[in-house]
């Protein structure tokens, strides 16, 4: 057994995850180097080699982590509810307004969405960070469209491709996550999705998202 294992905590491997997502979330891939990574998580630097070849590899930990947490802590709170389709979709909205609020209250900030940034920084420079955020956004309009199709079979919402609604739904939702952190007002985020509804009732046919 090498010394590192003898003598690191259990819990260094999380709190590298932890700070790599923070420092991502907050400033970007490339401006979170490893120095400052191990000094904020109080770990040696080969301590991160340890348990990381790369940069990349945390950087892909880290956000399928914070997937994890955000699915425990939000998404199937909200959709496993016996809540209507529409009502679910409209407090997924209401969950993310609040934390944008709850931390631009702390940080003086809008971050934005961290999946979202990621993407907008590294989709064109690393091909596994592209294909790891694809499943997630993919994960994200899976939530979306099982509740459109129960807002359907309600009578909520008429028939129609509810797999095209959910895609133009998290675009919509991504994008007054950007517009709220160009402006850094968390309120732009809420104006935005004001649009919800609209396309949640779209006559999307199945033909366009063939």
């Amino acid at each position: 057994m090498s010394q590192i294992n003898s003598i690191e905590p259990p819990d260094t491997r999380e709190r590298l995850l932890l700070t790599a997502a923070s420092l991502m979330w907050e400033r970007s891939f490339q401006a979170a180097g490893v120095d400052e990574l191990c000094k904020r998580a109080n770990i040696r630097k080969g301590s991160f080699y340890h348990f990381f070849p790369s940069k990349s590899d945390l950087a892909i930990a880290a956000i399928e982590n914070s997937w994890v947490q955000a699915k425990a802590r939000i998404f199937e709170p909200i959709f496993s509810t016996a809540d209507s389709g529409l009502n679910q979709l409209r407090s997924l909205i209401y969950r993310v307004h609040e934390f944008q609020l709850q931390l631009a209250a702390e940080k003086g900030l809008v971050f934005g969405c961290p999946f979202g940034n990621l993407g907008q920084e590294m989709a064109l420079q690393d091909e596994r960070l592209r294909n790891t955020l694809q499943k997630i956004f993919d994960a994200h309009c899976a939530y979306i469209e099982n509740a459109l199709i129960r807002a359907e079979q309600a009578g909520e919402i008429p028939e129609g491709d509810n797999r095209l609604r959910a895609r133009n739904i998290f675009a919509l939702l991504e994008g007054a996550q950007l517009l709220a952190k160009v402006a850094n007002d968390p309120k732009v985020f809420w104006y935005a999705m004001s649009a919800l509804e609209v396309l949640a009732t779209a006559k999307c046919s199945n033909q366009q998202s063939s």
